[in-house]
């Protein structure tokens, strides 16, 4: 006989682990394994969100984050088709046996057992696929596509598992000589085709189909909002839209004036695309890492779209940014000073930087504009760095003697790694944090990005992305006067 899982409930919750792993592998005899009542089916449940809430844990810190109730329904949406799953399964397999009457149901309750139990084990395989992405250019680049897999994996193994069901437990009920073991109602169950078929296509069906409606950004451990601004609220709200005026006006009048007689370096972050946090990731962590190599607190700003915390910082629009670049214009010395302008965003093949953030219609970017308005601004000495596809585009229209631009990628070339849960794009990565934080050089660092870049590219097979620098000769000068300030020199690989 199984323990009793009402009286062994963390005996009986391994056990049910360890019959979704066997699900997971088709191992034979993986019902067996199974533990099922009705306090296993919520300890379960309680598991899976616990193992959602560690990884969000690995990715949002656990010192830097807060709990998100409203992202409960989202998280745990799942469990509602996998109980549907279970119970019109078990009335499939009920009737397709001969029993008593009122026993078409009666496995119900260990259908939904192992589809809970499939679950914790599809949360640790996504979550260690995601972990993976990270450390894994090869991956991360295919990460969008290679996410589905532990879902259909999953469907699969549960779709397995309940053709397998009748006769797992039939077997069961015969080793023990204990009918009531057979949670079908007869120890000879067994399926005709054509219900075995059908078990399989609503159990992979029910199991798959549903994901398409979940929120794959939904997470209950989330990065706060700046600490500065008012919590995240809904992005079409008009209190939300009003109160960044003030939000931007707060973040400009934070700019202060340069000190007299240093080269000093002013940055403005740029995260144009709302849709995806990796962009709102680079933003703020390219400005923290040229803090802490420049010394910029007091002269920097970022602006980001972020559809999960539409308040964390002012709108990046192109009026928000030209007001920025104003500003700092008014608390430079021209004379001396630098800017630093970091653009990171999609990039489309008519070479304009994607600004985006439903259901607001933002106008993009394109090195045009961006050039008068450093031009009206009186901006003279700038360092443009734009991370995005068909970035090289910003070159020309960008060149002055007194300028540095720096891309991603070439004109018609795309650039890789923004995908959902990264905290880098590649270039990102190579050239803030691998490099620039060890280097302490705008041009050293993007000889160093290139390189790595270039080999991890030829490894992967990826269409080379040909990140492109333009130098001046005057802003080649005015960068050797700019000085460092290492800070504490850590990696900033993982910020």
């Amino acid at each position: 006989m199984r323990p009793d899982p009402e009286r062994d409930f963390a005996g009986g919750l391994a056990g049910n682990l360890l019959s979704g792993f066997a699900f997971w592998f088709f191992l034979p005899g993986a019902w067996r394994r199974v533990r099922a009542s009705g306090s296993q089916l919520l300890g379960l449940f309680l598991l899976n969100l616990a193992l959602g809430v560690t990884y969000d844990f690995y990715a949002v810190g656990t010192g830097a984050g807060q709990f998100d109730p409203l992202a409960l329904p989202a998280v745990s949406f799942w469990a509602l088709p996998a109980l549907a799953a279970a119970w019109w399964i078990a009335g499939l397999v009920g009737q397709g046996t001969n029993g008593p009457p009122g026993g078409a149901r009666r496995g119900f309750v260990p259908l939904a057992t192992a589809a809970f139990a499939l679950s914790c084990i599809e949360s640790l395989a996504a979550s260690a696929l995601a972990v993976a992405a990270d450390a894994i250019p090869a991956i991360d680049r295919r990460y969008d596509t290679l996410s589905w897999a532990p879902l259909i994996w999953l469907a699969l193994a549960y779709a397995v598992a309940a053709v397998r069901f009748p006769e797992s437990a039939a077997a069961n009920a015969a080793a023990t000589g204990n009918p009531e073991n057979a949670t079908p109602p007869h120890p000879s169950a067994s399926l005709p085709p054509w219900r075995r078929t059908a078990a399989f296509v609503l159990a992979f069906g029910l199991t798959l189909a549903p994901q398409w409606a979940i929120d794959p950004g939904a997470q209950l451990w989330n990065a706060p909002p700046d600490a500065n601004t008012a919590q995240a609220g809904d992005t079409q709200s008009e209190q939300t839209f009003y109160s960044q005026f003030d939000l931007l006006d707060e973040a400009l009048a934070a700019v202060t004036p340069a000190q007299s007689g240093r080269t000093q370096l002013f940055t403005i972050s740029f995260a144009g695309d709302g849709t995806q946090d990796v962009f709102l990731h680079e933003a703020t962590a390219a400005d923290a890492i040229m803090d802490n190599v420049f010394d910029t607190s007091g002269h920097d700003i970022v602006l980001a779209n972020n559809s999960a915390h539409p308040d964390a910082h002012p709108f990046a629009t192109a009026s928000s940014l030209e007001r920025a670049i104003d500003t700092m214009a008014d608390r430079m010395n021209p004379g001396s000073d630098v800017l630093a302008v970091f653009l990171t965003s999609h990039g489309s093949p008519d070479h304009r930087l994607v600004v985006s953030l439903p259901p607001y219609q933002f106008d993009d970017i394109t090195p045009q504009a961006l050039r008068s308005m450093l031009d009206e601004a009186g901006i003279r000495y700038r360092v443009i760095i734009v991370s995005a596809c068909y970035s090289g585009a910003f070159v020309a229209p960008l060149e002055t003697p007194d300028t540095m631009v720096i891309t991603a990628s070439a004109a018609d070339r795309s650039s890789f790694g923004c995908r959902d849960g990264a905290q880098w794009t590649d270039f990102g990565r190579a050239f803030f944090a691998d490099a620039l934080a060890r280097d302490g050089s705008f041009e050293d660092a993007f000889r160093s990005a290139v390189k790595a870049i270039a080999a991890r590219e030829t490894r992967e097979h990826e269409i080379p992305s040909q990140p492109q620098i333009f130098i001046g000769n005057g802003i080649r000068e005015r960068l050797r006067t700019l000085q460092t300030h290492r800070g504490d020199g850590g990696s900033f690989a993982d910020t």
